[in-house]
């Protein structure tokens, strides 16, 4: 045997133990049935594989596919090792650009819809910023109003001339003054 070989038979035996894990089944559950699909080879040659992913087996009229990489009619290369198993899977060139390709547009596509949803929120604040930034101008007009006529109405009574108080009103400079008299009639 080659070193290759040995190491195609390495890598499968290691992708049989860590790489696909079986996973233990509930009872209840029947297990799921893979129906093997037919493609074609670049050749011609039709084969069916039982999943198209490593760990898949390959046969060619029910019998093991050949180890090597075999090219799809698609682009894609399988490269399979001993018994028909897929060890790897190389995309077609078209089709990796195709991924790409998908793969910007998705990312474009999920920045476009995050900003204008980011877009729309900010034109409601904006909005509601308007409207309250509108109530308080409105409310600073009033209290502006508010001052001017408070100034005005100080500024009268401040400039407004003090005459003679009223002798009939009774302040502390003048009832003092009748209290005197009071107090001479009350006490004579």
């Amino acid at each position: 045997m080659e070193a290759k070989e040995i190491i195609e038979k390495l890598k499968i035996t290691f992708q049989e133990l860590v790489g696909n894990p079986v996973a233990p089944m509930a009872p209840e559950t029947a297990p799921e049935m893979i129906m093997p699909t037919k493609a074609k080879l670049v050749d011609g040659t039709e084969v069916e594989i039982s999943e198209l992913g490593v760990g898949g087996i390959v046969t060619i009229q029910g019998v093991p596919a050949p180890v090597g990489e075999h090219q799809l009619e698609d682009g894609t290369i399988i490269v399979v090792g001993d018994n028909g198993a897929i060890t790897e899977i190389k995309p077609s060139a078209p089709m990796v650009e195709d991924m790409k390709k998908m793969k910007m547009e998705e990312v474009f596509n999920s920045f476009q819809s995050s900003t204008n949803e980011k877009f729309t929120s900010y034109e409601a604040k904006f909005a509601s910023y308007e409207t309250r930034f509108a109530d308080y101008e409105s409310k600073l007009n009033k209290a502006t109003q508010v001052i001017e006529g408070l100034i005005n109405l100080t500024k009268t009574l401040a400039e407004t001339p003090t005459g003679t108080p009223d002798v009939a009103v009774k302040t502390e400079s003048n009832f003092k003054a009748n209290s005197k008299i009071s107090y001479d009639i009350l006490f004579s």
